[in-house]
């Protein structure tokens, strides 16, 4: 049997279990302004790309901006909008790799991606090109004052390997792959952003971690972390994902890989979350200790932590996996209905009355 050609059918209920975190939240003290800035920046690129207003408005309203301010909480002033305006980039290209017309067409994915990889080498997207391509690389070029040449190449190199990897995640779907589960890990971290993510941080402190940005040490904290932030995203994102066909989900992946039942497939995405934060934490402090005298590592190590918090946060209260109409509110332990949503490239007239 296909592993792909399966389907939760709507109505059937799970329960999300409790998601819980021992990390302490933070959010940057000019997050207000920041949000705001990030929403004025993204709103005419957005407009362009989905060619209307209403999409681009719902889009901003899926609160994925104030991610910045909760995962990047010191990050130094002049830098912050930057960093800010780099939030929401990174979620619509993610959205462009599952957009209709692209998605499950390898040939028209390769051609997508060969245009990121342009974007990503420094290249100025033609005027009449998409605008999600000129919204990525205005962001870019936005953070180049404030980057050294080691970090600024780990951004670039970071944004590549997610666009390799969201065209890999297409190559897996095509020829129906599976995976245990390790090498997905493996795969997962890297659309989830993972060298981006991590090399934003370096930004936004002000720092350059140099060699030691690939030292073992620092390498296993970003696997658990990123990790982590993959599977808290899948507790919460089933519903959006089956909605709009996608195939990126540890919940889906047990299904089809190890035969789990739904709830026991939740169950587990839960419990290994619970013990990547661990894993995170244990790493942390070997950390420390190896680099005792350098404050730079500490605060870097500490910061990884906050993307655990800003995470949990965003996923338990957007739009963008609880419906247009959620309210901003922590969604609570207990049952979901699987009910098809309209995704971010639905036009409201073909919404299901």
């Amino acid at each position: 049997m296909d592993p792909y050609d399966f389907t939760i059918p709507a109505g059937t209920v799970f329960r999300i279990p409790e998601i819980r975190t021992s990390l302490p939240d933070a959010c940057h003290p000019r997050c207000t302004e920041l949000d705001e800035h990030a929403h004025a920046f993204a709103r005419p690129y957005l407009v362009g790309y989905f060619g209307d207003e209403d999409r681009a408005d719902r889009f901003l309203a899926q609160g994925h901006a104030h991610y910045a301010c909760l995962g990047y909480p010191r990050a130094l002033d002049d830098r912050a909008q930057a960093v800010a305006n780099s939030i929401l980039p990174a979620t619509l290209l993610d959205d462009t790799f599952s957009k209709p017309g692209l998605q499950g067409d390898l040939t028209a994915l390769r051609s997508h991606h060969a245009q990121w990889s342009a974007v990503f080498a420094g290249e100025r997207p033609p005027r009449e090109a998409d605008p999600a391509y000129h919204f990525v690389y205005d962001s870019i070029q936005a953070c180049q004052p404030y980057a050294t040449p080691g970090v600024a190449r780990r951004l670039r190199d970071g944004w590549q390997d997610a666009a390799d990897a969201f065209l890999d995640e297409a190559v897996h779907r095509h020829h129906s792959d599976t995976a245990d589960l390790d090498t997905y890990a493996d795969r997962r971290v890297r659309v989830h952003f993972r060298l981006w993510a991590c090399a934003l941080l370096e930004f936004s402190l002000g720092i350059d971690l140099g060699p030691l940005a690939d030292h073992p040490l620092i390498r296993s904290a970003q696997h658990h972390v990123i990790w982590n932030l993959a599977l808290a995203n899948d507790c919460y994102s089933l519903v959006k994902e089956l909605s709009a066909h996608e195939a990126t989900n540890t919940i889906i992946e047990l299904m089809r890989h190890e035969g789990l039942d739904l709830q026991t497939a939740v169950d587990k995405v839960a419990d290994l979350l619970h013990r990547t934060e661990q894993d995170y934490l244990r790493v942390r402090d070997e950390t420390r200790t190896a680099f005792a005298d350098n404050t730079d590592v500490a605060a870097y190590m500490d910061g990884l932590g906050y993307f655990i918090t800003a995470n949990l946060r965003i996923m338990q209260s957007s739009s963008r996996y609880h419906g247009l109409d959620h309210d901003g509110s922590q969604v609570l332990p207990g049952p979901v209905t699987i009910t098809p949503m309209p995704t971010v490239h639905t036009p409201r007239e073909q919404f299901r009355h």
